[in-house]
């Protein structure tokens, strides 16, 4: 398989050190494949797995999903990942033609003015995204829906995420890791009893998701609650997004449709509500969601529908509901020592607090997860803070 990568050197030894990744999702395979590309032998352990029937604890299967940056200038961090990803699977598109990556064009659309960087002010989400995707423009005031301030648009990827997610399971398999499916682990030590080839594991990569609440544990990861309407609409090639107003002690009212060219689907959406473990679709919240998206894109009514057309015409194949892996202070790449059963002292990397932009972000959390393995056998045990930088 084809494979575009900046991994980090690392000493070849023989035998190479062994990492065990904990966690199936995007960021555990991406991370599995930078490992793996960097020289490691690797073992990847988890509870679900692609391709199994969608469970409410895995994340990654129900994500929309499309490259499109949720980062502002006050995390330059995730813009630099962000941008990086989406280097990498640009390139991946042109060569690998496997991939389940899709070019597509995308309209973002704001209800409140995109910022002005300057002196104390951070650049605006669109701005940093100017700064890469291609063929970026912003829409002129005519071309603007009423009670929108500003939009843009340009190229984003569409991610058809099942058959990603299973792209990904082959390229591990291709370079040669293997993957356990475990039970619940009670520990992080505890994914190294999984298999006795695993107890003598050189160091553990963490990629568990919300799953890292209990097994760090960390307070600060919490689930961000999304509910989805899938309609069919082969005919939409498009993405649009209309976000509204940030206001205290409610979650942020935003739009958005993403198709997904292989099956003809459009995925609609959303709902971002912290703290909500729900995982079942409400009925007010799928009427929402079906109502302005239909304003945001007329286009989802059949053809012949479209005079006249409400809700209910919309050909619908299934709601679902995702929660998204948050962590307050954001994605967590940090080393600390791992005691084992056995009572070894080995690295354990930290790779997970993604939230809802873990496809757009993945591979450069991963090349940084690798960097920080690296870091952590030459004694130097660093870590990267918000700002990319390495600190102690």
């Amino acid at each position: 398989m084809a494979s575009s990568q900046r991994t980090p050197p690392v000493t070849q030894l023989d035998p190479p050190r062994h990492a065990v990744v904990v966690g199936a999702g995007v960021i555990g395979l991406s991370t599995a494949i930078r490992l793996l590309e960097a020289g490691y032998r690797v073992d990847l352990v988890a509870r679900d797995l692609p391709g199994d029937p969608l469970s409410i604890e895995f994340t990654s299967p129900w994500a929309g999903a499309h490259h499109v940056s949720v980062a502002n200038g006050a995390d330059m961090r995730l813009h630099q990942f962000d941008a990086r990803t989406f280097k990498v699977m640009s390139d991946l598109i042109r060569s690998d033609p496997d991939v389940p990556l899709f070019f597509a064009k995308q309209t973002e659309y704001r209800e409140e003015p995109e910022p002005t960087e300057g002196p104390g002010q951070h650049a605006g989400q669109l701005a940093l995204m100017s700064r890469y995707h291609p063929n970026f423009r912003w829409l002129a005031p005519g071309e603007l829906p009423t009670g929108i301030a500003c939009g843009a648009e340009f190229t984003c990827i569409l991610i058809h995420t099942p058959d990603y997610l299973a792209y990904l399971v082959g390229r591990v398999k291709h370079l040669g890791g293997r993957i356990h499916r475990c039970g619940a682990l009670a520990s992080l030590a505890a994914a190294l009893e999984v298999d006795p080839s695993l107890s003598s594991a050189d160091l553990v990569i963490n990629c568990t998701g919300l799953g890292a609440r209990t097994l760090v544990p960390d307070a600060k990861v919490f689930p961000t609650r999304g509910q989805l309407v899938i309609v069919e609409a082969p005919w939409i090639s498009q993405g649009i997004t209309r976000l509204g107003p940030a206001r205290e002690g409610q979650p942020r009212v935003y739009d958005y449709t993403i198709p997904r060219p292989k099956t003809g689907h459009v995925v609609l959406g959303g709902c971002a509500e912290q703290n909500n473990w729900d995982p079942n679709p409400r009925a007010d919240m799928t009427r929402r969601i079906k109502e302005r998206c239909l304003a945001l894109q007329p286009e989802l009514l059949p053809p012949d529908k479209r005079t006249g057309g409400t809700i209910d015409d919309l050909r619908v194949v299934r709601e679902a509901v995702g929660l998204r892996p948050t962590r307050e202070g954001g994605i967590r790449l940090e080393v600390e020592l791992l005691r084992t059963a056995a009572g070894r002292e080995i690295p354990l990397v930290h790779n997970y607090g993604h939230g809802g932009y873990g496809f757009q972000s993945s591979w450069a959390s991963a090349e940084a997860a690798v960097e920080l393995a690296g870091r952590s056998f030459d004694g130097s045990g660093m870590a990267l803070d918000r700002a990319g930088k390495a600190r102690l």
